[in-house]
């Protein structure tokens, strides 16, 4: 009988702790047990995981859920993703496409091992399809361990002595590596890939140098540590609203007229962009960016944009559209 008593006691307890909801009627069929044994279960469990011989909360309670129709471990379900974020969090990992398949579906295997939730067959039938057609990057390079190592590296603020792969004229990336000693100030991630955000030592460059993990071939954390301007500190999430497109350059102001359908998308695209004038569907939009990236992504709007100040860049603008032009006489 107290086998059996521990049998019963051990699954619901197991369940609760799954996430899973526990339903009166389920226990009292699976196992042949009346209602009055249940309950008596339940209060068991309850005592058991809402105090401890000290008379200390252990911080999570059984309750009953009436919506869901059974008992639930309450601070489970409230300080453990549950369901919906597991599946929204799946969904924009496999869209960024930043990791190699093995790190991508070992992630979401995990993710999915740590839900709060009564079903998780749900959730991989939807991401299911995705996760087995996913195309990984180009690079093929796992870069959780190279990730973390420059993430330790920012925290200790330790300088790195790097092994780095620069991109050719044609669009290829070098055989011969380039050495480079660098202060690491922020790693980012934008469209496929992750950026170390760093300044080179020696240099007196007023912005930072970015770096594509991925061609990064050895990094070594040395035991010199760089010291900190805490005046001028490098903010990771100012310097995301400034460097959308991943470009070295110099920051500049940027005023053009836009006449697109969604103006929504243009002020996500460019987070610190502002609407200076509008008028049935016209915008008057200034942005403060970072390199010349954001004239490729002005360039793809087409003749829903057009550049109005800086007149340099404007100039840049005329230039390259009239090669385009040229190049379909």
């Amino acid at each position: 009988m107290e086998r059996f008593k521990s049998d019963v006691l051990l699954f619901i307890y197991n369940g609760l702790q799954e996430g899973k909801v526990v339903r009166k009627n389920d226990i009292i069929n699976k196992f042949n047990i009346n209602e009055r044994t249940f309950y008596r279960y339940i209060k068991d469990i309850k005592d058991f995981v809402e105090e401890n011989p000290n008379d200390e909360l252990i911080g999570e309670k059984v309750i009953v859920d009436r919506e869901k129709g059974g008992y639930i471990l309450k601070e489970k379900h409230e300080k453990n993703l549950n369901e919906k974020e597991i599946l929204a969090i799946s969904k924009v990992l496999l869209e960024s496409r930043g990791f190699i398949e093995n790190e991508m579906k070992d992630m979401i295997s995990k993710l999915l091992g740590n839900c709060v939730c009564e079903d998780k067959k749900s959730i991989q039938y939807i991401i299911g399809n995705e996760l087995a057609n996913y195309v990984p990057p180009k690079h093929g390079k796992g870069l959780l361990d190279k990730l973390w190592q420059i993430s330790s590296a920012i925290e200790d603020k330790k300088i790195l002595d790097m092994e780095y792969y620069k991109m050719g004229t044609d669009g290829k990336l070098r055989e011969e590596v380039s050495r480079r000693i660098v202060y690491p100030e922020g790693l980012l991630f934008s469209e496929y890939y992750f950026y170390l955000i760093a300044f080179i030592e020696g240099k007196s460059y007023e912005y930072p140098a970015i770096y594509r993990v991925d061609r990064i071939r050895n990094i070594d954390v040395t035991d010199r540590k760089y010291k900190v301007d805490y005046s001028k500190r490098f903010q990771d999430g100012e310097f995301r609203k400034l460097i959308q497109f991943m470009q070295a350059g110099e920051l500049e102001r940027v005023k053009f007229r836009y006449t697109g359908r969604s103006i929504e998308a243009v002020l996500d695209r460019l987070p610190n962009a502002e609407v200076r004038k509008e008028n049935h569907g016209e915008y008057i939009v200034e942005a403060k960016v970072f390199g010349r990236g954001i004239k490729m992504w002005l360039l793809s709007q087409g003749d829903s944009v057009e550049i109005l100040s800086s007149d340099k860049f404007r100039e840049e603008m005329v230039e390259t559209i009239e090669k385009m032009r040229m190049l379909y006489r």
